[in-house]
């Protein structure tokens, strides 16, 4: 993630420095975008000047350098998840206000043109009432995965699958319809035990307070790559399938009012989320989500794996 960042920032903006523990990599990548560089936070925040710092750290280092850098001045845009516990969260939301910096959440997949036409419709109530939900995610996460990178599979670090892998399609559900009332799921380790991981695939079922049912079927063993990211709402007005290679394109719609996609080709969606942001700094613009709404699906992954019953 932290290669596509770098190339939006030089596009969006000012690239002033890069950090990173790794010295190898972090010459090189300076040597490539012509800044200088630093190997410890301390030191580039002794040392840097700038508007906005960018946290791609490992899962479990994103709050407390989110924190360090809104202590010291900076505005902070952080990868998902902001943070592995709602109390860590929470702290880096209270450090932002206490400082008057701003925190931004990278959750890119609401821009995806078939996710905000079916949001839409639902805000419009298009659909009529709301049945039920199912979403689907099968993705590889193999060996070298994990073994190639030292943080992967690490509990601390990581945080497990519905962080790492899943919390887009969390956030999704929760930005469709709403706070949940229920949960409960079934997880299992079968495929990754050298890792500790307590799951790498689970089933979980959810009651949202607007009385939908919603099922979230999720693994990393799909055999040699990733084959599937749905999400398949059924409702009073309609039948519809979002898939496509990360929820970008309707699979099928069967609506009483046609859905029709608008396709913007001119940027990525992690580059509008820049552009929000840079709305945001330049014109007070709101942001296309709030730091509350990444805490709420931290909360919701929490309250998951507090009711998992773990085979």
């Amino acid at each position: 993630m932290a290669k596509r960042h770098l190339d939006i920032i030089t596009d969006s903006g000012e690239l002033i420095a890069v950090c990173d523990t790794d010295e190898v990599a972090v010459k090189n990548i300076a040597s490539q975008y012509n800044v200088p560089f630093y190997t410890s936070l301390d030191q580039l925040i002794q040392h840097a000047s700038a508007d906005v710092a960018v946290v791609c750290t490992p899962n479990g280092l994103h709050a407390g350098h989110a924190i360090s850098l809104l202590e010291n001045g900076f505005h902070v845009l952080v990868e998902k998840p902001m943070a592995l516990t709602a109390i860590d969260a929470e702290k880096v939301i209270n450090t932002a206000k206490k400082y008057q910096r701003q925190v931004f959440t990278v959750l890119q997949n609401r821009f995806n043109p078939a996710v905000q036409t079916v949001h839409k419709a639902i805000q419009c109530n298009e659909l009529g009432k709301l049945f039920s939900v199912q979403v689907n995610c099968f993705w590889n996460r193999d060996q070298n995965y994990y073994e190639n990178h030292a943080w992967h599979g690490d509990e601390k670090l990581d945080g497990g699958v519905l962080f790492t892998q899943f919390s887009h399609f969390v956030d999704l559900l929760l930005w469709f319809f709403g706070p949940v009332k229920k949960v409960s799921a079934i997880m299992n380790n079968i495929n990754h035990q050298y890792t500790s991981l307590h799951a790498d695939e689970g089933a979980v079922l959810l009651q949202f307070e607007n009385q939908m049912i919603g099922t979230l079927q999720f693994s990393v063993n799909s055999f040699k790559k990733n084959m599937e990211g749905s999400l398949t709402l059924l409702a009073e007005k309609g039948t519809v399938k979002i898939g496509g290679t990360y929820l970008d394109a309707i699979v099928y719609a069967e609506t009483e009012k046609p859905l029709i996609v608008e396709a913007d080709q001119s940027m990525s969606s992690l580059e509008k989320v820049y552009q929000s942001m840079i709305r945001t700094l330049q014109h007070g613009d709101e942001f296309y989500t709030s730091p509350e709404e990444s805490l709420e699906t931290i909360k919701l992954i929490e309250r998951i794996h507090a009711n998992t019953e773990l085979k």
